[in-house]
């Protein structure tokens, strides 16, 4: 969310930063209490999450915002198999390369694909619990 943020603020350095702690932790992350499937396919996922997160590290912002769409499919549906501890809004930006969503802990359009450009482009799509 910190990376969502930070592109939200068009901060090219944070959002290098917060990609590279990104990785760190997915790799890091404990999957050992779930099921042979679920582990199998949360280190799929995991796998393709730290790959576009190491590209947010050391990419342009134009660059990782095309990463952070695929990054942010990789999060719901990491978030489908672990589940959340507090409500997150799935939100969609309808302009960005055919339509694309990324999770926020907040209600409020705060847009990281086009940043101050189209601030509050979008509209929450779902409420995850």
């Amino acid at each position: 969310f910190n990376l969502k943020d930070a592109l939200v603020a068009d901060d090219n350095a944070k959002a290098k930063e917060l990609g590279a702690t990104l990785a760190t932790s997915l790799g890091k992350l404990d999957i050992s209490k779930y099921t042979d499937a679920q582990q199998s396919e949360l280190k799929d996922i995991m796998e393709d999450a730290i790959e576009h997160a190491e590209h947010i590290s050391e990419s342009d912002i134009k660059h990782q915002r095309e990463h952070f769409k695929v990054l942010s499919k990789d999060v719901t549906d990491m978030v489908a198999i672990t589940g959340t501890q507090v409500k997150l809004y799935e939100q969609f930006c309808p302009m960005y390369d055919g339509g694309t969503a990324w999770l926020s802990t907040k209600e409020e359009i705060r847009n990281p694909y086009y940043g101050s450009q189209m601030l509050k482009c979008g509209k929450v799509q779902r409420e995850i619990n």
